[in-house]
Parts: structure tokens; C-alpha cells; sequence
């Protein structure tokens, strides 16, 4: 089964760090930074249930572009590019003066949209918790009945002491992701930006 899997990179982070940080962070800590690998990630998640094939990953994130924020629009330039250059479809969106994310809960529901328009998928795994994707799951599940097609939808999130719920997105099978999993699926390139 063709699996798609789109990641909410911000999502993600916070709620990895809600899910597992102590009260008070260390900077060299794995949940301080956004330090998943987002393949890694995608390809655990896919190979769960067995005959899922990872056919396709997608990630989106805001990046900040404000002068005070220079450490993260390193750190996410340094990272997108990566991510670009392993065949991973990257989107990054803007972060506004107030810190809120501009287009990107947006461009996942389209995309995932489109690709169930295309039927370029079985399963569609979004790595969220983030309620909005709701309609987006429901035009997708009208689309795919409308093409004769019964597709598997499931959301992924963080889970620990930590964490404030453990409720998916509406809609969708909802898969908890043990710290074990998360741990296991880290990055060992650092990409933030090196101080001098």
C-alpha cells in the first residue's frame, strides 16, 4: 500500500518537547531543538503495518525572517536544505511579527487534497494533532469515495508525561508516538547555527 506521510514540522517539535522535556530545558538536550529526522521518521511510521510502502514524505514548517530571529531561520534554512536535497517535498511557510505560521496548515490540507485527486496514495499519515486538518480529512474520504477508493487515514503525534492530550485529528485512526520511536528516529546532523 502506497503511503504518503506530511509532517507539521512546528507541530511536531512542541509537542515533543511537551510531551518529554523536563521543566527546565538544557540547551544540548535532544527535545530543546527540533532534532527529528524526518525520513527516519516517516519511513518508522509507514512500516508499521506491514505491505506499507513509504511512497512519498512532505514536510512544512514556518520560518522566521525577522532579524531577532536569526538563530531560527538558520537553523530551519540549514534543515530545509537538507531535507530538499534527500527528495523530501519541503514547503516553509513565514512566522509573523506575533510568531503565529502563515500558509502552512493551508498548503498540507491542499496538497493532501490534491494527491488523494491524484490517487497517488492507500494511506495518508499526517504527523499532527492539529484539529484544522479535519475538513481537509473529510474532502479526502468524499474524493476517494467518489473515485471508488477506500483510503487509510491516520494521525501521528508525540505522547508522554508531558503531553496535554492525546487526541488526533478528527477523522483519522489516531497512532501515539512513544518516546522510544522518537528517540530512535533523531537526526545526528545539527543543524542550529554555531555561536561565536
Amino acid at each position: 500500500m502506497r503511503t504518503i506521510v506530511l509532517v507539521d514540522g512546528q507541530n511536531l517539535f512542541h509537542l515533543a518537547k511537551r510531551a518529554w522535556a523536563p521543566a527546565v530545558v538544557s540547551p544540548s538536550s535532544p527535545y530543546a531543538w527540533p532534532s527529528y529526522d524526518v525520513e527516519g521518521l516517516a519511513g518508522a511510521l509507514a512500516s508499521r503495518v506491514p505491505g506499507r510502502i513509504l511512497s512519498e514524505t512532505r514536510f512544512y514548517t514556518g520560518v522566521p525572517d525577522r532579524p531577532s530571529q536569526k538563530f531560527w531561520h538558520s537553523f530551519w534554512t540549514n534543515k530545509l536544505w537538507h531535507l530538499r536535497n534527500r527528495g523530501v517535498h519541503v514547503y516553509a511557510g513565514r512566522v509573523s511579527s506575533w510568531g503565529q505560521e502563515k500558509g502552512v496548515d493551508v498548503s498540507l490540507a491542499l496538497d493532501l487534497v490534491q494527491a488523494t485527486h491524484e490517487q497517488r496514495y492507500d494511506v495518508a499519515i499526517i504527523v499532527s494533532q492539529d484539529w484544522d486538518f479535519g475538513p481537509a480529512i473529510r474532502l479526502a474520504k468524499t474524493i476517494a469515495q467518489a473515485q471508488g477508493r477506500n483510503l487509510v487515514f491516520e494521525s501521528a503525534f508525540p505522547v508522554g508525561p508531558g503531553s496535554s492530550s492525546n487526541r488526533g485529528v478528527p477523522g483519522t485512526k489516531w497512532v501515539p508516538i512513544d518516546k522510544a520511536t522518537y528517540d530512535a528516529c533523531r537526526d545526528p546532523r545539527d543543524y542550529r547555527p554555531k555561536r561565536r
